[in-house]
Parts: structure tokens; C-alpha cells; sequence
């Protein structure tokens, strides 16, 4: 299989300004890109998602062959408990390649409780298994990814609310992954690790929000696939931007930069490009017809003419 990945850093540009410049209407984007937040979708609401990850290097016999697409859906079951499950369709190598070949990812399940909310300050813990429904004998593909192996988080959310429209995030993780199993190779046991995640939000208006993420993890070891053996400790920052361009509909694009020489090796940069949509379950998605036939005022009745003939 091919390794190399050409970038267009255009088109994920061009599609930026596209996020940006459409059209919005009401509601607040509320959620950070990779850190997780303390407020949950609302009891009774579904949320559907779509986002696309390809992993680049400015030097393009650097990048790593791998790209995602990921399905994703959040319920709110109560009010601050949520139920979230992910679905991953990876493109490995690059399409148009003789060897590029489509796989089914891995499956996350997770679920959230936030335990304490109050105005400026709230904690949750979320608790996540990974189904091992991916290749697992791709040894280019980074644990942090969907490698074939039973996978399992715990993490602790803390959420400072500053304002009604600046706040910070911090995750505390602790990730077990699995052992890959690759066929007629020897197999390999994915060291566990310990993940930080730090983030800042602010909603200039009711549409738009901006951001900064840092994501730290550190590896127990030094290898951690047979490919990348000294790449354990691993620093990403992640600029956020996601607007809200109609009732519930929210869309992002963001650029991921590595830090670290560990996660540079792998990856310079990260482009996730997606988008999210909340409804409620009782009423159904909300299309534009319906908004066109609300905003339709019956004409006011014409007085009778009281002039005499």
C-alpha cells in the first residue's frame, strides 16, 4: 500500500470560507472540536454527525496514508446523560492508487453523566468501549485511530464557564488499548497511555465560535505500533471555528498542528472538516419548508369600504 499522501491545503482553505461565510440563523454552537464538554445534548434530542479526517506532512512522501470518514449519533437520554456511538470508514492510501482500499473502522460506544452543573463550574465523566471492527494489520495506523483492538477510555470533564460566552475545558483520560492482531505476524500489544486535554471557547455571537485546543498523551512506551517505535509522547493544537448555519445545524473545519517530534513523525497536520445536527426526537428534523410556512403571516382582512355609492 502506498504512503503518500499529496495535500491541498486549498481545498480544505476553500472549504473554511464555504463554513464561515453561509448563511446562519439562530441557536449556539456549544461544543469544542476534540475536547469533550460538560453540557450534553438535550434530553429528548438527537444529534447526528459527519466528519472527515486525512493526515498530511508539508512534505508529502511524509504523509501518513490514512483518511476517515465517521458517521456519528449523541442522544440525550435525560437531562445530563448522554449516549454517543461513532461509525468509521477509512480510505487507505490514495484514492486513484492501484492499492487503495476501503475498510469499516472501529465502533466507539461511550456514555456521559454530568454529575455536578452549576452556572460557572460543572463535572462529567464519560466511559467509552471500542468494538474491534477495523484493520488491525495496518501498522501505519496510530492507536489514537481505528486499529482492530478492544480499546477503553475513562475520562473526567471539568468545565469552568467564565461567562455565558468564553469558557475552558479540561479532560483527563485514561486510555487501555488492545492488542492487534495481524494475522501471520507476531502480535502486538498497544501500550496503554494517559491523555490532557485543554481547551478554550469563546461565542463572539450566537452563530459563531472560536477556539484553542491542546492534546497532550503520553504512551507507557516507547513503540507504540511496530511501525512508529519511538513516538510516545505526542502534543497536538487545534484551532476551533464552528458556525451555526441554520436551526441545529452546525458546521467546522480545523487544521490540527503536531508539536511534538513524536507525533510529527507521523503527522504534521490533521484536517477535520464536518458538521453536526440536533433536533428533537418528538418533532422531527426541522426542514426549510417548515420555517418558510411559519414565517407566512395570513394577510390582515380587508375593513368594508364605508364609501357611499
Amino acid at each position: 500500500m502506498s504512503r503518500r499522501m499529496n495535500t491541498r491545503p486549498s481545498t480544505f482553505a476553500l472549504a473554511a470560507a464555504v463554513f464561515l461565510l453561509a448563511s446562519s440563523v439562530e441557536a449556539k454552537p456549544y461544543r469544542a472540536m476534540v475536547t469533550r464538554t460538560a453540557e450534553t445534548t438535550r434530553s429528548g434530542n438527537l444529534e447526528l454527525g459527519l466528519r472527515y479526517q486525512g493526515f498530511f506532512a508539508l512534505e508529502s512522501e511524509r504523509s501518513l496514508p490514512y483518511q476517515q470518514l465517521s458517521p456519528s449519533i449523541r442522544w440525550g437520554i435525560l437531562d445530563n446523560l448522554e449516549a454517543n456511538v461513532y461509525f468509521e470508514v477509512l480510505g487507505l492510501g490514495l484514492p486513484g492508487d492501484s492499492d487503495f482500499q476501503l475498510a469499516f473502522g472501529d465502533i466507539p460506544l461511550g456514555l456521559q453523566w454530568t454529575f455536578l452543573e452549576t452556572r460557572p463550574f460543572a463535572l462529567a465523566a464519560y466511559a467509552r468501549v471500542t468494538f474491534p471492527t477495523g484493520p488491525s494489520t495496518e501498522d501505519a495506523i496510530p492507536p489514537s485511530l481505528s486499529d482492530g483492538t478492544w480499546d477503553y477510555e475513562g475520562t473526567l470533564v471539568g468545565e469552568l464557564r467564565v461567562s455565558k460566552d468564553l469558557r475552558f475545558m479540561l479532560n483527563a483520560s485514561y486510555l487501555h488499548q488492545g492488542t492487534r492482531d495481524r494475522g501471520a505476524l507476531a502480535d502486538f500489544d498497544v501500550p496503554d497511555a494517559v491523555q490532557l486535554g485543554l481547551a478554550g471557547t469563546y461565542n463572539i455571537d450566537n452563530f459563531t465560535l472560536v477556539g484553542l485546543e491542546v492534546i497532550g498523551r503520553v504512551y507507557f512506551e516507547r513503540a507504540i505500533t511496530p511501525v512508529w517505535t519511538d513516538n510516545a509522547n505526542q502534543v497536538e493544537i487545534i484551532p476551533v471555528v464552528r458556525r451555526e448555519v441554520y436551526p441545529g445545524l452546525v458546521l467546522e473545519a480545523v487544521a490540527g498542528i503536531a508539536v511534538t517530534p513524536d507525533l510529527s513523525d507521523i503527522y504534521r497536520f490533521r484536517a477535520l472538516i464536518g458538521g453536526t445536527y440536533e433536533f428533537d426526537l418528538a418533532s422531527g428534523p426541522r426542514l426549510p419548508k417548515d420555517d418558510d410556512k411559519n414565517d407566512k403571516k395570513p394577510a390582515p382582512k380587508k375593513k368594508p369600504s364605508t364609501r357611499k355609492r
